[in-house]
């Protein structure tokens, strides 16, 4: 009967023990999806640095389903030929990324007007500072904003950050592993 609770005791002791580190692992990967989340949002300096180009306005520049990243920098910093993310003035709801063709003072303050490089005329409206988001930095991933477009947030930021980790191990893995035969 002893052997009996004594049993019992180290499968309490072991579930225990797996319960710790099952915890343990998914505070780990909490902490990590935070830090991928607020990283590049610092570092950016925009709470919005991921974009998905969603028409062909921009083509040849950007297509359908490029994953751009964003950053901030300061609206009266902006010039002609930059590519910028903004709020439609018209549905604020609508996300534009769109190239600055002209900028002008209008009702006393500098305003913006943009056109898609694919679009023959400019855009019917001014981007105002209220409406802009960041500018885009050059960096795109082609088809990974397919998913963003696919999935409501989160789970679209669920699949592209697992589609980047798969990236990363499948570009530096077998280099590693590489590395330590030869050495």
């Amino acid at each position: 009967m002893s052997e009996e609770k004594s049993q019992s005791g180290q499968n309490a002791q072991i579930d225990r023990k797996n319960l710790i580190k099952a915890i343990t692992y998914i505070a780990i990967i909490i902490a990590i999806m935070g830090i991928v989340w607020l990283l590049p949002r610092v570092a950016l300096g925009t709470s919005t640095p991921f974009f998905s180009v969603s028409s062909e306005s921009m083509v040849p520049t950007l297509n359908v389903g490029d994953y751009i990243v964003v950053k901030y920098q300061p609206f009266n910093e902006l010039k002609v030929g930059d590519i910028i993310v903004f709020y439609s003035p018209i549905n604020p709801n609508d996300i534009i990324v769109h190239r600055i063709n002209d900028t002008k003072i209008f009702t006393g303050q500098e305003v913006l007007i943009t056109k898609g490089d694919n679009n023959l005329y400019p855009d019917p409206w001014y981007v105002e500072q209220e409406h802009y988001i960041g500018k885009y930095t050059g960096f795109k991933i082609p088809y990974l904003g397919y998913l963003a477009l696919l999935f409501p947030f989160p789970v679209n930021y669920i699949f592209i950050i697992i589609v980047i980790l798969i990236i990363f191990l499948i570009e530096f893995l077998p280099e590693k592993k590489e590395n330590k035969v030869e050495s």
